[in-house]
């Protein structure tokens, strides 16, 4: 038998198909029994030895000639893949799985499977077998781990390829007696559809094994990273899905559980060497682990894995020392985990636990009342007045109006997100009380503001005055005389930061933002405003109102 004699028929290997399944396709083209094929292979001297994983290159060499391919690489191989560490592998000595097997998640005997893919070309993925992949994003339906008739991963068999009696289009694993195989119908296997978050986290993994980077934190990372980074992050999430009061966070915190027993050790399933068996747990974790990921800053990663980190048991070696015992602390996640651990994260925690009775968006301004912020939380932060109550305003839609991150907070009352998120990083670090203190009188300030107030209404009428300017001239011939028409901005500005309590810097009487020269110029404009003057600003704004200043609470 000549092993460099090429066959009758050559098949073209289809994009992403697993070697073993392409040669039982060219044995099927030639009317070749399985094993007739293997061995005209190893005829030419070459090993079959870790056939889908990492062959030798006289093994592919010797199926490109057989089947007259250009590139002895045409057919998919895991090697070939991120996150698949083979470098140390000797196809010749199986002792060198080891290597393989060390850093953890190796690929499993066997594969997975998308059985509307397989039934529709006959082609069996790859990427089926990789650690990362549990769905199919083409069809948007997990895949089956297991075969349902015979219990044991499909492709189970101990041969190169599939049993030569196993009849096409079944399952074909060998059930321990020789021409008695699974006659499972591989087009009767029901499908259950993945979710939107597994199907994203899906779609993104995918990429990172097309040899694509993936935005990790907004910032483009490498596949091998991006996967190391899901993996620790994952591993991370189990462990701590599984302490009390993780079945709030996640619905398979349970199954997470019951994963965790399968091992006989005492200290259960190791997360870190191999994956949840259950696939549908494992894409809900890795979901879970890539939402964190996916978010565009480290501060919107931080908020989410901070209800994580919060489930930490109570250790002697304290919070870090046990997150970091639990998974590898990758650079990403490192930063991750020392962010979600800040002391704002604390006081996020407060914020969001055991709510009271809700406020309308509308009765928070901008920036709290000043007698009011000075007489509950003047002394409570170490901060200018002007912070502290934008900090306050922050709180107060987050603890009462829904707002889920800080960034939120300042989006829902007309500022930019990333001012919640600067405003909360320094205030937070600046707390001259405890964080329960402080939320017990923020929730005491929460109960003296006016509920009657639209301080949204307010400022929808002062950006009407900064747009029709006529009433400027008249008032200030009562008012303000000598003052320039250029100067209506200043006294828009007056409205916008006494009578709506609005953030200054967001004032629709600024034709561009405003620089220290211009804030300088406002203060002294508004310090030669006399009472009189100030009354009938907020009297000409209540008289344009388009809508009642006071609504029922």
């Amino acid at each position: 038998m000549q092993a460099d004699v090429r066959l009758p028929v050559s098949v073209a290997p289809v994009a992403g198909e697993a070697l073993d399944g392409y040669l039982e396709r060219l044995a099927a083209a030639n009317g070749m029994d399985h094993p007739d094929l293997v061995n005209r292979i190893r005829a030419g001297g070459a090993t079959t030895a870790f056939l889908t994983t990492a062959p030798a290159s006289r093994l592919l060499d010797t199926i490109a000639t057989l089947a007259d391919l250009p590139d002895p690489n045409g057919p998919s191989v895991l090697a070939g893949l991120p996150g698949i560490n083979t470098p140390d592998l000797d196809p010749t000595n199986k002792r060198t799985w080891r290597n393989v097997a060390a850093p953890g998640w190796p690929p499993e005997h066997g594969s997975a499977l998308c059985p509307l893919c397989v039934t529709g070309d006959g082609v069996w993925r790859l990427a089926w077998r990789h650690p990362w992949v549990t769905a199919c994003a083409r069809h948007g339906v997990r895949l089956l781990g297991s075969c349902p008739t015979c219990r044991r991963r499909f492709r189970a068999h101990r041969t190169p390829l599939r049993p030569v009696d196993a009849p096409a289009g079944t399952c074909g694993n060998p059930a321990g007696v020789r021409g008695h195989n699974c006659p499972q119908p591989l087009d009767e296997l029901a499908t259950e559809p993945a979710s939107e978050a597994v199907l994203e986290a899906q779609r993104r993994i995918d990429t990172a094994l097309a040899g694509s980077a993936v935005p990790v934190l907004d910032a483009p990372t490498d596949p091998e990273t991006y996967l190391a980074e899901l993996k620790a992050l994952t591993v991370l999430l189990l462990h701590l899905a599984i302490q009390p009061g993780g079945d709030e966070l996640a619905e398979w915190a349970h199954p997470a559980r019951i994963d965790r027993s399968r091992s006989a050790s005492g200290r259960g399933a190791r997360w870190g060497l191999a994956p949840p068996a259950d696939l549908n747990l494992r894409g809900s974790v890795l979901a879970a682990a890539d939402e964190i990921l996916r978010q565009p800053s480290l501060d919107a990663g931080a908020d989410l894995l901070h209800p994580w980190t919060e489930r930490t048991p109570a250790q002697s070696d304290g919070q870090l020392g046990w997150l970091a015992d639990h998974t590898t602390m990758t650079p990403t996640l490192t930063r991750l985990v020392m962010a979600a651990t800040a002391s704002r994260r604390c006081l996020s925690t407060l914020l969001d636990h055991d709510p009271p009775a809700p406020l309308a968006n509308w009765v928070v301004p901008q920036l709290v009342p000043a007698d009011v912020y000075d007489a509950h939380l003047g002394r409570a932060l170490d901060v200018s007045a002007r912070i502290g109550r934008l900090f306050a305003s922050l709180c107060l839609a987050r603890r009462h109006a829904g707002a889920p991150t800080w960034g939120a907070a300042a989006t829902a009352l007309g500022l930019p997100a990333e001012a919640g998120v600067k405003t909360a990083r320094a205030c937070s670090a600046d707390l001259l009380v405890r964080p329960d203190a402080f939320v017990s009188a923020l929730d005491d300030l929460a109960a003296q503001l006016d509920r009657r107030v639209d301080y949204r209404a307010r400022e929808n009428v002062i950006r009407g005055l900064a747009d029709a300017t006529g009433w400027y001239r008249p008032w200030t011939r009562i008012h303000h005389p000598g003052s320039r028409e250029t100067s209506c901005g200043y006294a828009v500005t007056w409205l916008w930061t006494e009578y709506a309590h609005g953030h200054i810097d967001t004032s629709p009487g600024w034709q561009s933002p405003p620089d220290h020269i211009d804030r300088a110029r406002y203060r002294r404009y508004a310090s030669r405003l006399s009472e009189t003057a100030t009354t009938a600003l907020i009297g000409i704004a209540t008289t344009k109102a388009s809508a009642p200043d006071r609504r029922t609470a």
